[in-house]
């Protein structure tokens, strides 16, 4: 190989003539060896960073400790050591911080973000296998919902961009190539319309896609409720505002998006009577008029179907939740 590219460079700095000339046939299999050359080369250099990556990511992730000692390692490289700041600078920068980011529900934030981090290393690295994937995305915000008490106060950093993370640029994944690909785990519009759904719109996954929808439902109003406690003092137990509007609004769009769905996919008489009972139940719904003509129309064969997998569109940022203020550094 060291032999062709001498013979390459003599090639390609041979002096230029005043006219254009075209590649000959061994110029192109020269060039062809090449471009082989240094894609198996930057292929074996990237997998090298993904693993070094990946070792540490899952030593992290072990304690909410040693997520927190990372993240102040990624920190100090990433805006002191890279920027040519001094050691005191980065001392500084952590008694200001501290009580920001050296709090029990940062740390166990910073846990479930690597965790994450991990998840789309994975995807990035072996895309055909992203339809097995969902799975352990919809297990992943499982485990964040349970911690959801411990994570009060920090659960926004769930909401950025994993690859934004100090995490992922002191690693050098964070140009990492992925594509619909949801890159933060309470993004649950981009979890469910880029990942998980897609791939479950089939007859024979008809039963998993239901339960898909359903829990998609369950995880957004628990996000909701856990994460906007009602206001104290009105002298019974009631919602909080962003909870009453789920209950109201988004609930019953999420309901009849789910009947659509599986009509399409192919449980046209069961999502038929189900949305029928829910235009009854719904009679006064924002959405009525919108609902009863996509009905109409469904029934007349005149929407198309939702897209399965390999053709959605790339997942958005979505709501999903209740607003939180910034708890990021």
């Amino acid at each position: 190989m060291k032999t062709t590219f001498l013979f390459l460079l003599a090639l390609l700095t041979l002096p230029v003539s005043s006219e254009p000339e075209k590649l000959s046939a061994l110029d192109v299999q020269l060039l062809l060896d090449k471009i082989k050359e240094l894609r198996e080369g930057s292929q074996k250099r990237i997998g090298a960073r993904y693993t070094t990556a990946h070792s540490a990511f899952r030593a992290a992730i072990q304690s909410d400790a040693a997520a927190h000692a990372l993240f102040l390692n990624c920190t100090e490289k990433v805006q002191f050591e890279d920027r040519q700041k001094s050691s005191s600078e980065f001392r500084d920068w952590k008694r200001r911080h501290k009580d920001r980011t050296d709090t029990p529900p940062f740390r166990r934030a910073l846990r479930h973000q690597l965790n994450w981090l991990l998840l789309t290393l994975q995807a990035a690295s072996d895309p055909k296998e992203r339809d097995k994937i969902w799975s352990k995305a919809l297990d992943h915000i499982d485990t964040i919902l349970k911690d959801a008490k411990d994570l009060e106060g920090s659960q926004q950093l769930l909401r950025q961009n994993v690859l934004d993370s100090v995490f992922a640029e002191a690693y050098s994944v964070d140009n990492i190539d992925i594509t619909d690909w949801p890159t933060s785990p309470l993004n649950l519009d981009a979890v469910y319309e880029g990942l998980v759904l897609p791939s479950l719109r089939q007859v024979k996954t008809l039963g998993q896609l239901e339960q898909a929808w359903e829990r998609r439902i369950l995880h957004e109003g628990t996000m909701i409720e856990i994460w906007n406690k009602p206001k104290k003092g009105l002298g019974r137990s009631e919602h909080s505002a962003p909870m009453e509007k789920f209950l109201e609004v988004r609930r019953p769009q999420l309901q009849w998006q789910k009947e659509l769905d599986l009509f399409y996919v192919g449980d046209q008489k069961g999502a038929s009577l189900r949305m029928l009972k829910h235009l009854e139940t719904h009679p006064s719904h924002r959405d009525i008029a919108t609902w009863i003509a996509e009905f109409q129309a469904a029934v007349k064969g005149q929407i198309a179907p939702p897209p399965p997998a390999g053709e959605s569109k790339a997942p958005g940022e979505g709501a999903g939740s209740g607003e939180e203020p910034g708890n990021a550094p």
